[in-house]
Formats: C-alpha cells, structure tokens, sequence
C-alpha cells in the first residue's frame, strides 16, 4: 500500500464523526491533517505540554527530578490517578510527580505541577514550540472553571508541535528529551491507538491519552525503522466515546501496519 492510500483510510476513520476533530499525523512519508488547526478539549493532552516545561525548567536548573514536591491539598482531586487515594502525609519526588501524570494521568500530580512550573510559563512553552491555537486555562477536575468557560485547548498541529520536542533538540536537552520520551513510552491507557495492534514492539509507542465525556484522544510518537511518526488524533463532542476510540483505534492500526 503506498502512502497516499493509508493517508485517505486514515482521514476515512474519522468521516461520519460528530463533533470536532482535529487530526495531524507527521511521517517521513508526509504528513495527515484534518482540521489540524481546530483547537478542542485538550482533556489530559495538555499534560504534555506540563512535562515539557517542567523538563525545561530542569535543564535551566530552576528544578531537580530528585527534589521533593509536597502536595498541596487544595490540588488533591478525584479522576484518574492514585495520589488522591495515598497518605497525605506521603513525600514525592519531582520525577515521580511527572511519571505519575503521564503513566497513569494523575490528576492531582498534574495540579501540583502547574503551581510548581506556573500556569503562565507553561502556557509561554507551548507558544515558543509553535503551538499557537493552544492554552492551559484550568487545572484538573476544576470544574468551576469549565462553569465560567475557561477549558484547557489543543489541535491536532499543536499537539504535534509539543511532542516534536522530545525528538528534535530545540526547547529541551538531550537528556530531558530522553527521559521524557521514556515516560511517554510507559504509559499504562491502551484502549486507543494500541487496542487494535496484536503487539507492539518494546520502546515502539511513546504516547499520552485523554478522556472526557464526548471527548477521547491519544497523541504520541510511533518509532519506526524509517524515523519517528509522530501522530495526533484528537476527537471531541462525541455522542459515544466508544466511536471516537474506534476511530483512533482504526487509524492507529492502519498506520502502525504501515511501518511495520
């Protein structure tokens, strides 16, 4: 199959979906865009571009991976993640913090990163990488917020702007770009890109996913023999969620067999 007949398949998954999508995929064979621009929801994608400052404040050694964060109880919120079922009294590090917003999409890990980086430096990375139709507006679960129309915001394009980060050198050191890749290569939600591939090879899909009601994504890096392709497939204001993970899970498939 050439390119081209995978790019259109790819496009065909999401055809017939309700709501906004906002799709980028980038490959050494070309790139796959559908509203590419058209920011949406960002729901636990935005905890990308919380990775990529906090990694960038570690190179500027305003932080450390080793140092210790306490948790503030004011951003200890339900969803996903373990913290909020923990010992208050439990110390963390700055690295597990971020494992633990990537890996399992902790909430409350994610709500201390934002004060400890700070929403306006956050906020000024995601521009520096390009990413321009993209904000951080709210912490996690902060549904007050979402009440007053603040919502946190990506695209398909910005997405992959964000992720390009952690494989060209531009915003972060080699070693930040390392380390964050590894934890995106750990992460533990499969019910997207990967649920339709029988196996993956290890250290082959570094990646982060993210659900909300009417709102299902996943954004990552697939490492190839050809060089990384680095996707985004971001759906929202669907009436199922199971449509939107089909779709990803669809497109995932079809260009996972293609670099395979």
């Amino acid at each position: 199959m050439q390119f081209e007949q995978v790019k259109e398949k790819i496009i065909k998954c999401f055809h017939g979906l309700e709501g906004n999508q906002s799709i980028y995929v980038s490959s050494p064979d070309g790139d796959i865009a559908l509203h590419a621009d058209q920011p949406v929801s960002s729901a636990s994608i935005i905890k990308i571009a919380i990775l990529l400052e906090a990694l960038r404040q570690v190179d500027n050694k305003q932080l450390a991976i080793e140092q210790v964060v306490q948790i503030n109880h004011m951003n200890d919120v339900g969803g996903a993640g373990v913290i909020h079922h923990l010992s208050p009294d439990l110390q963390w590090k700055l690295g597990d913090l971020l494992k633990l917003m990537i890996v399992s999409s902790d909430n409350t890990a994610s709500n201390q990163l934002i004060d400890l980086v700070g929403e306006h430096n956050i906020n000024h990375t995601m521009k520096a990488a390009g990413a321009f139709h993209s904000k951080l507006m709210r912490k996690m679960m902060d549904r007050n917020a979402l009440k007053a129309g603040k919502d946190n915001m990506v695209s398909g394009k910005d997405t992959y702007l964000l992720l390009r980060e952690f494989v060209t050198e531009h915003l972060l050191s080699k070693s930040s770009m390392e380390w964050g890749v590894e934890v995106l290569l750990q992460q533990q939600f499969k019910d997207k890109f990967p649920s339709k591939i029988s196996s993956i090879k290890e250290n082959r899909l570094a990646h982060k996913t993210g659900e909300l009601n009417g709102v299902e994504h996943d954004a990552g890096i697939l490492f190839t023999t050809d060089g990384p392709v680095i996707y985004a497939f971001l759906t929202a204001g669907l009436l199922e969620n199971r449509y939107g993970r089909e779709a990803i899970a669809n497109a995932g498939r079809l260009l996972y067999d293609f670099y395979h």
